[in-house]
């Protein structure tokens, strides 16, 4: 690693104290790169729509996924890619859905008048379908699956991957939090003419604020992706964002480094203490079983010291707790608080 990555999280200080620690929150602590916000004061034409910066956008990226710039879709944040694919499926099948899951999936596929199944991850919270896995959804289904996965943290492996695609007529991989992980789906985009891959900058990158984002897809699908848009144009400033940050790729991926050690980290001393049970992850947050005490209790319990966790709304997780990385600092003083909690508990 070269020096330049190695110290450039310094650029921002990271508050730990004095205030709320926001561990249910998904975005990079960090905040985008300074680089971000000089582009954004250098422009005095944000008002206006600029084809020839979208081009540039698009070809960047594309030269970081490795296929010309025509399969790659520019979109208002992930929701709305997710939204456009399936729009583009309306009309053609059923959408399924892989749970426990992003409830934001079942809620865009709402808006978009598509109806729905669902599949149950496996005791791991994996996608394990195998060969002679029984389906609900037919073969029409658009299979959308996030990998890594809000709120387990696992990813989609290969071969499972494979397996979708060959067994229903799309699949959409929503990759929003992949930076974190150990790799990319986005090569199958080449391999499988049904496969689209979903990218964003928004979480890892810390341009939740300015959401831009993009869909990786062979160009035919490319183009019935592109025709549902719902907006005129994406936003410029989003733009503009998106190319500052990757014009200062080592400083934020460094940052990603860092988040990535210090959840490392936090499993360690989650695992240390008698009250919960962290689960492996591949996203920068995890999730933890609850062994003693009731989650809804203990997540209230930590909001009153001010520090504030994700308890997952889905059925399949009543005693769950999702926790986001952050430092060591913060990783400290949810141990003293876990601590102090199970005190009182029997």
């Amino acid at each position: 690693m070269n020096r330049a990555a190695t110290v450039a999280p310094v650029r921002r200080k990271l508050e730990t104290s004095g205030g709320p620690i926001r561990l249910d929150l998904l975005s990079n602590p960090f905040g985008p790169s300074i680089r971000v916000q000089e582009a954004l004061a250098a422009e005095d034409e944000l008002h206006l729509h600029d084809l020839r910066r979208d081009r540039r956008l698009k070809e960047r990226l594309a030269e970081l996924s490795g296929v010309p710039a025509e399969w790659i879709v520019l979109t208002n944040g992930a929701d709305e890619a997710l939204h456009m694919c399936l729009l583009a499926h309306r009309g053609r099948g059923p959408a399924l859905l892989f749970t426990p899951t992003d409830p934001n999936q079942a809620r865009l596929a709402q808006l978009a008048g598509v109806e729905t199944y669902t599949h149950p991850r496996s005791h791991r919270f994996m996608v394990e379908t195998g060969l002679t896995t029984e389906f609900v959804a037919p073969p029409a289904s658009l299979a959308v699956v996030q990998s890594p996965n809000d709120p387990t943290g696992t990813i989609l492996e290969t071969t499972e991957t494979v397996r979708l695609s060959r067994r229903f007529e799309r699949l959409v991989i929503d990759e929003r939090h992949a930076e974190y992980g150990a790799r990319s789906l986005t090569p199958l985009v080449r391999e499988f003419e049904n496969i689209a891959v979903i990218q964003s900058l928004e979480l890892w990158a810390g341009l939740n604020g300015l959401p831009i984002a993009w869909v990786i897809a062979p160009p035919k699908l490319a183009r019935e992706i592109e025709a549902h848009r719902p907006s005129a144009r994406v936003a410029a400033a989003a733009v503009v964002a998106a190319l500052a940050t990757l014009d200062d790729l080592t400083y934020v991926r460094a940052t990603v480094r860092r988040i990535r050690d210090e959840k490392l980290h936090l499993f360690r001393t989650l695992r240390k203490l008698n009250l919960l049970q962290p689960l492996p992850s591949w996203a920068n947050f995890i999730l933890a079983r609850i062994e003693r005490g009731d989650a809804a209790a203990i997540q209230q319990q930590l909001a009153q010291r001010d520090i504030f966790v994700y308890r997952p709304t889905e059925p399949e997780l009543p005693r769950h707790l999702r926790i986001a990385a952050a430092t060591p600092e913060t990783t400290r003083l949810l141990k003293e608080a876990l601590i102090d909690i199970a005190r009182d508990l029997p």
